[in-house]
C-alpha cells in the first residue's frame, strides 16, 4: 500500500506545518508513505500528473481557506482517474460543516475534523487490521452507503506527546521554517475560528529549547512561530526570548505574532540586549474604535496596546509589524481611516499592513453576520464583500489602497514619504488613498515588484503633488530627500545604473 500525504503551500504556513506533523505520526507505518507540499505557482495539472503517477492507494489533502478550491479540483480528477484510490481530507478549514463539504464533494471518501494526529493514525490502524470500524474512530466523517455520519471531535493531545514535526524529515532549505510552540488559542476574537476546545497547550520549555537548539545548528535562516499569541503567559514567553538571546548563532532571526497588551517592562528590557534583526514581532492592532473593538471580541482600551508598542519601538532591538483589519464590525472608512492613521503614525517607519476580513467557518462571526449586515462570497476564502456600515466599493478601495501601503511601507522610503505628506498636510490614510489612485489611473499595478520603479513612482506622484500647490523649492528639496532613500536602500552600482536611466516614467 502507498499513501501520500499532500498540500499546496499558501500564505497559510500552517499546513505545512500541520503535513509535517502527520507525516511524522505515520512515517513508520508498515506501507510506503511519501510527503509532498507543491509549490503555490504549481498548476493544477502537474499536481494531478505527478499524484497520479505515483500511484498512491491513499491520498491525504490538507486543506486550508487558500488552497481549498484548487484541492477540490484535485481530488475531483484524481478520483476520476484512479477511482479505487482512497481520498481524504483534513484541516481546519474542513473541520466545519464537515457534513456539508462531503455532500459537495463526493471524491472524498472520508474527512479528519480537528487536530488529526490521533484520527489519522486510528484510521490507518483499522485499515490495517481490516477491523474497518469507523463509528468508533473519534473525529472521522466517512459516508456509509447514501449517508454521511459525522464522528464527535476527537480528544485533542497534549502537545507534548506528539513527535517533533521535524523529526522524520531532513531541512534542507535553511531559508524559513515554521514551528509551535502551542496549540488552542488566546485570541477570542469573533472573527477566529476556534475548535471546541481552544484551550492553550503548550510544550514544556525544556523541550521548547531543545528544538530550538536543533534549528540553531542547522543554521536555518528563519524560524516562524506560529503560536497566537506566543506571550499569552508572560513568564514563559520571557524564558524562551531569553533562551533565543544567550545562544543566538548570529545568522538565525525569529518571527512571532504577540499580544501587545502583554509585554511588560523587564521583556522590554530583556529584548534591548537583542541582536539587531533577531526577533521581528507582528502585532495586530485590529482597530482603534472602542464600540469596534467591543463588538469584535477585543479589549476595548486601545491605549495600554499604544503605550506597550512605543515603549518596544524605543527601548528595544526588534522589527515590529502592525496591521489594521478593514471590515469589522460597525466601522465606518472614516472610522478605519482613523485607525490606520493612529497605527501608522504610531509604527514611525516599521512596517504596516491592512488585513481583509474573512467569515470563516468556525467563527462567531459567521453566526451573527445577519446582526453586522455582512455579505460575503460563498467560497473560500470568504472575505466580507461589504456590511452595514461599509459598502462595497469602499472595501474594494481600501482593499486596493492595501496592495500600495504594503509596496510603500518600511526603510525603503523612510525619509521621503513621511516629508511628502508633511509637505502636503495629508494624513496617512489620504496620502495612500490618492497613491492608489495615482496608480491605478496610470495603470501601474505591475511596476509594484520592482523597488526601482517604485521610487519612480514615488517621485512621479511627489510632482503632481506639488504641482497643485505650486512650490517647485520643496519639490527640489523632496528629490534629494528620496534621492537619499535611494542610496540607503540600493547598491552604488544599482543607484549608478538607476541615474543613468533617470526619474521621469518615459524611461523605463
Amino acid at each position: 500500500m502507498k499513501m501520500l500525504l499532500t498540500t499546496i503551500k499558501s500564505e497559510n504556513h500552517a499546513s505545512e506545518l500541520e503535513l509535517r506533523y502527520l507525516y511524522s505520526i505515520v512515517a513508520d507505518a508498515p506501507f510506503t508513505t511519501a510527503m509532498k507540499m507543491y509549490d503555490e505557482l504549481t498548476l493544477d495539472l502537474e499536481i494531478f500528473d505527478a499524484i497520479v503517477r505515483g500511484q498512491y492507494n491513499i491520498v491525504y489533502f490538507h486543506i486550508d481557506e487558500n488552497n481549498e478550491r484548487r484541492i477540490r479540483t484535485i481530488a475531483e480528477m484524481v478520483k476520476k482517474a484512479m477511482p479505487s484510490s482512497v481520498i481524504i481530507a483534513g484541516g481546519i478549514q474542513v473541520s466545519f460543516d464537515s457534513k456539508n463539504f462531503m455532500a459537495h464533494n463526493p471524491c472524498i471518501d472520508y474527512l479528519i475534523r480537528g487536530e488529526g494526529e490521533t484520527v489519522l493514525f486510528n484510521f490507518l490502524r483499522t485499515l490495517i487490521t481490516y477491523e474497518f470500524d469507523f463509528a468508533n474512530i473519534a473525529g472521522l466523517v466517512y459516508r456509509d452507503e447514501d449517508a454521511i455520519i459525522v464522528n464527535p471531535y476527537d480528544t485533542f493531545p497534549a502537545l507534548e506527546d506528539l513527535p517533533f514535526p521535524y523529526d522524520k524529515t531532513e531541512i534542507y532549505d535553511t531559508g524559513e521554517v515554521y514551528y509551535e510552540t502551542i496549540r488552542g488559542t488566546a485570541d477570542r476574537s469573533i472573527y477566529a475560528q476556534h475548535y471546541p476546545d481552544a484551550r492553550v497547550r503548550s510544550l514544556s520549555l525544556n523541550r521548547v529549547c531543545t528544538e530550538l537548539r536543533y534549528f540553531l545548528v542547522k543554521r536555518v535562516g528563519k524560524i516562524v512561530f506560529l503560536d497566537t499569541y506566543f506571550n499569552y503567559n508572560i513568564e514563559r514567553a520571557y524564558r524562551i526570548f531569553e533562551y533565543i538571546i544567550n545562544n543566538d548563532n548570529g545568522i538565525t532571526s525569529f518571527e512571532m505574532n504577540i499580544d501587545g497588551d502583554k509585554i511588560d517592562d523587564e521583556t522590554i528590557r530583556l529584548l534591548s540586549e537583542a541582536r539587531e534583526g533577531l526577533f521581528t514581532f507582528n502585532i495586530d492592532v485590529a482597530s482603534t474604535n472602542a464600540e469596534t473593538l467591543a463588538a469584535s471580541g477585543l479589549r476595548e482600551n486601545i491605549y495600554q496596546l499604544m503605550y506597550n508598542i512605543n515603549r518596544l519601538m524605543q527601548s528595544a532591538k526588534v522589527d515590529i509589524k502592525l496591521s489594521v483589519t478593514a471590515g469589522l464590525p460597525l466601522e465606518t472608512e472614516q472610522l478605519f481611516a482613523r485607525s490606520f492613521n493612529k497605527v501608522y503614525g504610531l509604527a514611525e517607519g516599521n512596517a504596516v499592513s491592512i488585513k481583509s476580513l474573512r467569515v470563516k467557518r468556525g467563527a462567531l462571526l459567521r453566526e451573527e453576520a445577519g446582526k453586522y449586515g455582512y455579505i460575503y462570497c460563498s467560497e473560500t476564502p470568504y472575505e466580507v464583500i461589504a456590511t452595514a456600515m461599509m459598502p462595497a466599493i469602499e472595501l474594494i478601495e481600501i482593499k486596493s489602497l492595501s496592495k500600495v501601503v504594503r509596496a510603500f511601507s518600511g526603510n525603503e522610503f523612510k525619509l521621503s514619504i513621511p516629508r511628502l505628506m508633511t509637505d502636503t498636510s495629508m494624513k496617512p490614510y489620504e496620502f495612500f488613498r490618492k497613491l492608489s489612485e495615482y496608480i491605478f489611473d496610470n495603470n501601474l499595478t505591475s511596476k509594484l515588484l520592482s523597488v526601482e520603479s517604485k521610487y519612480r513612482i514615488i517621485y512621479a506622484f511627489a510632482v503632481s503633488l506639488y504641482e497643485e500647490i505650486n512650490d517647485s523649492l520643496k519639490l527640489q528639496i523632496f528629490a534629494e530627500t528620496l534621492h537619499q532613500d535611494l542610496e540607503n536602500n540600493l547598491s552604488s552600482d544599482a543607484v549608478r545604473k538607476f541615474e543613468r536611466r533617470g526619474w521621469e516614467l518615459e524611461t523605463w
